[in-house]
This record gives structure tokens, sequence and C-alpha cells, in this order.
């Protein structure tokens, strides 16, 4: 049975036991997200460094390497979002609402925010008839938050792919279409993407290790 999956129902199980006890512990603070992009980037470097090939069937590797590569721009896009507009760092991205910094980038961790008072739902003005396709942390499209708030930023101006750094066009494409879902439909989704190898997944890996190595 794969790694990945014994580990993500590791952790939905802990999540179904212990559910409230967590929601009191973990914090969804900005630079966390910095913090799991390295290790991810670590992860993927050492990989690709270490695997040899144990049968003409890789393409399950080479997915693998490409689904965790997504988070690793991810975390970078969301530590960069929050940091660049001043967020607290000390502030729960998910629990904490700015409405000042929402209105001012769009962005929130969620699409849409409600409270329930007296058993009505009960939304904030800025969040009636918000687009499906606003940007939110939750959604995971963080290129819609690079390009609304990252690329039109000087700061990022020599970084591949958050800003206007030198990028091969076969790796911005694997980023550009990138979803949390790829994991598990690539075979049957018409995605346009060059085919995973060795070669597109190594340069993919290093430009996320420069993207890292650049961020603010």
């Amino acid at each position: 049975m794969p790694f990945f999956f014994l580990f993500n129902s590791y952790i939905f199980r802990i999540f179904a036991k212990q559910k409230k006890e967590i929601w009191n512990i973990i914090l969804m603070r900005y630079f966390e997200y910095l913090c799991c992009a390295e290790k991810h980037l670590k992860a993927c470097q050492q990989l690709l460094q270490s695997y040899q090939q144990m049968t003409k069937d890789e393409h399950h590797v080479w997915l693998e390497l490409y689904y965790l590569s997504g988070y690793i721009i991810e975390g970078i896009v969301v530590y960069s979002a929050y940091k660049l507009n001043n967020w607290n760092p000390m502030d729960d991205i998910q629990r904490r609402y700015n409405k000042s910094f929402s209105q001012r980038t769009n962005l929130d961790f969620f699409r849409k925010r409600s409270k329930i008072i007296n058993g009505v739902e009960r939304i904030d003005s800025f969040f009636q008839n918000r687009p499906h396709g606003a940007l939110s942390v939750e959604g995971h499209r963080f290129q819609e938050i690079v390009k609304s708030l990252l690329k039109p930023n000087p700061s990022f101006n020599d970084v591949p792919y958050i800003g206007n750094g030198e990028i091969d066009s076969d790796v911005e494409r694997l980023i550009d279409e990138w979803k949390p879902e790829v994991r598990y439909h690539y075979y049957g989704m018409n995605l346009m993407i060059p085919n995973l190898d060795r070669d597109i997944i190594s340069r993919l890996i290093t430009t996320c290790s420069k993207i890292y190595l650049k961020h603010i």
C-alpha cells in the first residue's frame, strides 16, 4: 500500500477521533506555510536524488513528485501574499477575519465566511455575491493569487513563476495546470500538460528551489 495513502489515512483517523482537541491546538499562521513548503522541497529533492528505476512504469513516482511540488509553490505563495500585505504573523489566517485586509487584497482563507446567529446564517457584506473564483487559500488556486497579488509587485521581478523571472515553458505549464485532484485523476483527465518523466520533474523541482531561495 503506498506510503502517502497510509499517511493520509492516519491523519484522517486522528482528526476524526480528536477533532475538537486538534482544532484548539493547531494555528494556521502564514509563516507555517513556508515551513511546509521547505519540508516538501527537501523531501522531493531527496526522493529525486535517491530514486532508482525499479519498474518500466515510473509514472506514479513522477506523479507523486508533481503533486507535492504544487504544495511547495502554494506554501510560498500563501506566505508571500500575507507577508507582503502586512498580515499580523501571529494571527491565524483561518480563524481570524480581517475585513480591511480582504477588501484591500480580495483574499481570505475561505471563499465565503458566515456565522450562525440565533439559528440564522449571517454572511458579511464582503462575502455576499462573491464569485466562485475569488481569491481564497482553501480553494488551492494559488495561480490566481500569483496573478493578482504577486506578479504585479516589483519584489518578485527576478523570481520564476510568482514574479517575472525566467522560467522553463514546460515547467510553467505544469504549474499552471496543477490542482490537488491531479494526483488521483491524472490518467482520466484531459490535461494538456507535458508527459511526466525524470527530466521534466527535475526541472520542476529545480524551479521550486529557485522560487524558495528567492522568496521575500
